[in-house]
């Protein structure tokens, strides 16, 4: 699958952008990544994916194109090839200790001017992490000029009364049963369920179309059909290459068992409590007008991130993907009134 000859710019490569790559890291762990554009630009883009996939940078926006951004997508701990955490190390310490492993692998001098942070569904709680991080512990941090959040989660440990604001699949998947119920039964179950169809690309594929593509009414329909369009993609070779990461990402595990753990456990930092170096720098959250899937908690961050506003999306949980280029155009516009 080819980007259209118009918004191909050297040096960023769709196939190269796919190709997963390994980092070492110490303790014997290793960290799963894909990354897109010149290695050697000072001005990068980590971004977290969620749940059920695992990194790619195979499609830049074009307007990460145009200001020459290094894309990094890391795979999630425990999830695909990405090794399962040290869990005597608090999850927000050991990702912040992973992305500067990742980071001074292709910078080994720091040498980077700015940093986007960005994630989408469950990815957003990584991106949080790291732009709340203390300076000392993510040093990279101090480069940080904007976040950009797709159907984000907020902390729930700060977020009181956070189930009257979630959907009904949250509620089971990250809210009070999860809290309540012992040994991670529910995700134990939902493992058992899924576990042998997401073994498959054809299996992927089929529990994405029922879950999210049959899913969308006929405006998003409209919306989907007129981006595969304009960038020279087909439904079927979309679908498919998410079903590739869905099954790779499945391999492991054990990211997915721990997901409402870390959604509710600490961040390393309360948003209404940054200092002001922390809170100055802009929160681009997104949203979608039937998100039937995420995004419950949006207006919770909105209102207690300092810098932080809310763009609405028509369409569903995934819809943010349609609307990418204007999403990070807008990020960056963001980072520059800083």
């Amino acid at each position: 699958m080819a980007l259209s000859a118009s918004s191909t710019s050297e040096p960023y490569d769709e196939v190269k952008g796919d190709e997963e790559h390994v980092l070492l890291l110490p303790g014997g762990r290793q960290l799963a990544y894909a990354h897109n554009g010149p290695s050697t630009s000072r001005t990068v883009i980590i971004f977290f994916v969620g749940i059920m996939s695992v990194g790619t940078a195979a499609h830049v926006p074009e307007s990460c194109r145009e200001i020459q951004a290094h894309w990094i997508s890391p795979t999630l701990p425990g999830m695909g090839n990405s090794s399962s955490r040290d869990h005597s190390v608090p999850y927000h310490v050991s990702l912040a200790n992973d992305m500067n492993a990742l980071l001074h692998h292709f910078y080994p001098t720091a040498d980077v001017d700015s940093l986007y942070v960005a994630g989408g569904s469950y990815g957003t709680v990584q991106a949080q992490m790291l732009y709340g991080a203390p300076y000392d512990l993510f040093p990279f941090g101090r480069k940080i000029v904007g976040c950009l959040l797709l159907s984000g989660f907020s902390p729930l440990k700060y977020h009181v009364g956070y189930s009257k604001k979630i959907n009904w699949h949250n509620w089971v998947s990250i809210g009070p049963p999860t809290r309540i119920i012992p040994f991670r039964l529910l995700q134990h179950l939902f493992k058992v369920a899924l576990g042998s169809k997401l073994k498959s690309v054809d299996g992927a594929a089929h529990f994405l179309k029922e879950t999210i593509f049959n899913k969308m009414d006929d405006e998003e329909k409209q919306i989907f059909q007129e981006w595969l369009q304009k960038n020279n993609f087909t439904e079927h070779t979309i679908i498919e290459e998410m079903a590739r990461r869905t099954v790779k990402c499945c391999s492991n595990w054990d990211g997915f068992m721990e997901v409402s753990d870390i959604i509710h456990s600490d961040w390393g930092f309360d948003p209404r409590t940054l200092d002001a170096e922390h809170s100055s720098k802009p929160v681009l959250v997104v949203g979608s007008n039937k998100d039937y899937i995420g995004g419950g908690t949006n207006d919770w961050l909105v209102a207690n991130y300092k810098y932080a506003k809310l763009k609405l999306l028509p369409g569903g949980h995934i819809s943010s993907l349609f609307f990418m280029d204007e999403v990070c155009r807008e990020m960056i516009g963001d980072a520059s009134r800083i």
